[in-house]
């Protein structure tokens, strides 16, 4: 009888311990869901991007027809290149991980450098755990240097390479940045204020995505020649990723006091028309060029890429980015948005196709990349 009672007993706390440590999961994943990353986020920052799938950057952007040309850009900032630095295998650990992501952001900082970057991640579990978890698979072995800022704590881990990064974790978040200071600023944002979240202009273009998106917002105008002081100004950029062309669509936004202005620089564009190079503004001069160039009977990459724009833009800029980024590049620079001019010799390979068109009040953009190769 004893013997039996025990079993039961053991059967009923064995049952017990199941019960609690599936209900501290699912209250982990809970407080993971109801995490704000952009709360986190400093107002300063130079933008941000956001996906739920960084899978998709790591793995399979790579095996794109224009992955190998792009690789220094994935590696600079734009793409998640921490990844890289914290685990030498990402493409596998992300791979093994992605499952335990709900959302990663990075969030970009002056001055503009491929170090000052911040990554947030909003997991299913405690970010420590998370984070302890990644090192572990990737062999590292050591407790990380602690320190304290306004009552939370900064770890502070120590690479092979002699490298540090920074990581502030809770319950359902992790962040990290080779930068201590900007994990600060993180902090102070969080607890503070002054986080994006509290930004009016962004926040009116902001959209809570779910499913499968990568998104880039930058803080500036996404065609630097409509907006003289563009810090007041951000564009979004919606990236859709495919074997040879990936494009960006989106829009820019602007206070109410710039949009006659910026509406008066759009229908006032000077045309350039030559070898490799399109510049046209005006609906209807727009129209009328796009239905001669399909009238053509054989196209050329150049002139298919003019044919796929909308007859109803405002303006259309079509360029050739090798000559693009050529001797006359000072001339093109004001057409092509921050992230384009600080890496354009990546883009030789690429014909731009860009598109603005007045939608309401807003001002929606389209910026294809063809890959020529």
């Amino acid at each position: 009888m004893v013997g039996k009672v025990g079993v039961i007993v053991s059967i009923i706390l064995f049952c017990l311990a199941v019960g609690f440590y599936s209900f501290t999961r699912l209250s982990m994943a809970d407080k993971g869901k109801d995490v704000d990353l952009l709360s986190f986020v400093p107002l300063d920052c130079m933008g941000i991007l956001e996906t739920d799938n960084p899978d998709f950057l790591v793995n399979e952007f790579p095996q794109t027809a224009y992955g190998r040309q792009l690789d220094t850009l994935r590696q600079s900032g734009l793409f998640p290149m921490v990844l890289g630095a914290i685990f030498p295998n990402a493409d596998s650990t992300v791979h093994q991980l992605s499952n335990g992501i709900e959302r990663m952001m990075i969030s970009f900082h002056v001055p503009a450098s491929a170090r000052n970057v911040v990554m947030y991640f909003q997991t299913h579990e405690a970010g420590r755990d998370f984070l302890q978890r990644m090192m572990r698979r990737q062999e590292v072995k050591f407790v990380p240097k602690k320190e304290s800022y306004r009552g939370s704590d900064i770890d502070i881990y120590a690479l092979g390479n002699g490298d540090f990064i920074s990581a502030y974790c809770g319950k359902g978040f992790c962040v990290l940045s080779f930068q201590k200071n900007l994990i600060e600023q993180v902090i102070d944002a969080r607890k503070g204020g002054g986080s994006l979240r509290e930004d009016a202009l962004f926040m009116s273009g902001y959209e809570e995505k779910t499913v499968n998106f990568i998104t880039l917002y930058g803080h500036a105008a996404s065609l630097p020649l409509l907006v003289e002081k563009h810090s007041h100004c951000w564009s979004g950029f919606d990236i859709h990723l495919s074997s040879e062309v990936f494009y960006l669509s989106g829009s820019m936004l602007l206070p109410d006091s710039c949009q006659k202005c910026v509406e008066e620089k759009l229908c006032d564009i000077a045309p350039v028309s030559e070898d490799g190079i399109l510049v046209l503004s005006g609906q209807e001069k727009v129209d009328s060029c796009i239905s001669r160039v399909i009238a053509i009977p054989q196209h050329s990459l150049f002139e298919e890429c003019v044919s796929n724009l909308s007859r109803d833009a405002s303006f259309i800029f079509v360029a050739d980015m090798d000559k693009a980024s050529g001797e006359s590049f000072e001339l093109y620079r004001p057409y092509l948005p921050k992230f384009v001019m600080r890496h354009v010799d990546l883009f030789r390979s690429f014909i731009l196709s860009v598109q603005i068109t007045k939608v309401g009040n807003r001002f929606s953009h389209i910026f294809v990349f063809t890959y020529k190769n």
